[in-house]
C-alpha cells in the first residue's frame, strides 16, 4: 500500500532513513527535530511493514520565466529486504500522480551517487541543474571585514542577480533562507557575507572539513569580492585550502522531470545536499 505518513509513522520512517542514510554529523537528529513533516513522506507498506519511502518537500521554481511549485524527491529509499522489488518505482509513479493533481510543475531531485542519473533517467529524469566547483588557497590577496548572515532579503536580491541567468533556478522564501542559516549555525560553521559601502557583495554558506574550509554555496558580484571572501574566511578559520560551488557549469549536481518544455540548464543548492 502506497500512502502519506502520518505522525504515528516517524519512529518507523527515522529507523529507515537512519539505516539507509548512516550519519555521524548530527543532521539526521537535526532534520528529524527541526524539518522533518509525515504528510510531506510517502511510504510505501507490505503487511503493516515499511519497506519503501521517499519525502515531496515543495518549492517554488522559476522555469522558463514562470513561477510554480515543484516537488523536491528527497530522502528515496529502500529497505534492503525488500531492493530489487520495483518499489522505488511504483512510489516514484505514485509522486507523479500527487503532482499533476495538485498542479506542480515539475519534480526535481539530486542523485546520491553518479550511477543514479541512468536509473532516474527512464522516469522522465534530465541531468540539468550544475554547480562550478572552485580551489581558493591562502594567498597575499587582502581579505576582507566579514560577518555573519542575517537578512534574508539581502542574500536573496544577490542570489536573485546571479542565477537569473539560469532558465531554471529554485525562488527561495523567507522560510527557505533562515531553514539554511539555522542549519549552518547548528551543525556547520555558519553564514558569512562581505559588504562594500553597506551592500551585500558576496555570501558563502559555510563547512569545516578535515582537509580544509568548504562552501557549499558562495555568490558574489563578481571575481575579485569572490576572492576576497575566500580569502576572508581561510584567515577567519585558520585554514589555507577553501573549496567552494557557486552558479556555473561544471559538475552536474540534480535532475529535473518537466511537466512541460523546459530548457537543458539550471541551478538548485542548499536543498540539504
Amino acid at each position: 500500500m502506497i500512502r502519506f505518513a502520518e505522525a504515528r509513522d516517524t519512529y518507523a520512517v527515522r529507523a529507515l532513513f537512519d539505516l539507509c542514510f548512516p550519519d555521524e554529523s548530527g543532521f539526521n537528529a537535526y532534520f528529524f527535530d527541526h524539518l522533518y513533516r509525515p504528510e510531506q513522506t510517502l511510504l510505501y507498506e507490505q503487511a503493516d511493514k515499511l519497506c519503501a519511502m521517499l519525502q515531496m518537500l515543495p518549492y517554488q521554481l522559476s522555469l522558463n520565466g514562470t513561477a510554480g511549485e515543484a516537488a523536491y524527491i528527497y530522502g528515496a529509499c529502500t529497505h534492503p529486504e525488500h531492493r530489487r522489488k520495483h518499489l522505488m518505482a511504483q512510489l516514484l509513479e505514485a509522486s507523479f500522480q500527487e503532482d499533476i493533481r495538485r498542479g506542480r510543475v515539475a519534480s526535481m531531485l539530486i542523485p546520491q551517487e553518479e550511477w543514479l542519473f541512468d536509473f532516474y533517467r527512464p522516469f522522465g529524469y534530465l541531468p540539468m541543474f550544475t554547480l562550478k566547483r572552485q580551489i581558493a588557497l591562502q594567498g597575499t590577496i587582502p581579505g576582507a571585514d566579514i560577518q555573519r548572515l542575517r537578512d534574508w532579503c539581502e542574500v536573496d536580491k544577490l542570489y536573485k542577480q546571479k542565477v537569473c541567468q539560469s532558465a531554471c533556478f529554485i525562488l527561495r522564501s523567507e522560510d527557505d533562507w533562515k531553514v539554511q542559516f539555522q542549519l549552518f549555525d547548528a551543525l556547520g560553521s555558519g553564514a558569512f557575507g562581505l559588504y562594500e559601502g553597506g551592500d551585500l557583495a558576496a555570501y558563502a554558506f559555510v563547512w569545516q572539513e578535515e582537509t580544509g574550509l568548504y562552501a557549499q554555496e558562495l555568490i558574489a558580484k563578481d571575481m575579485i569580492f569572490q576572492e576576497q571572501l575566500a580569502q576572508a574566511l581561510m584567515r577567519r578559520f585558520d585554514k589555507r585550502k577553501f573549496v567552494y560551488d557557486t552558479v556555473g557549469d561544471g559538475r552536474t549536481l540534480g535532475c529535473l522531470k518537466p511537466y512541460q518544455p523546459a530548457s537543458v540548464r539550471g541551478y538548485i543548492n542548499l536543498m540539504f545536499n
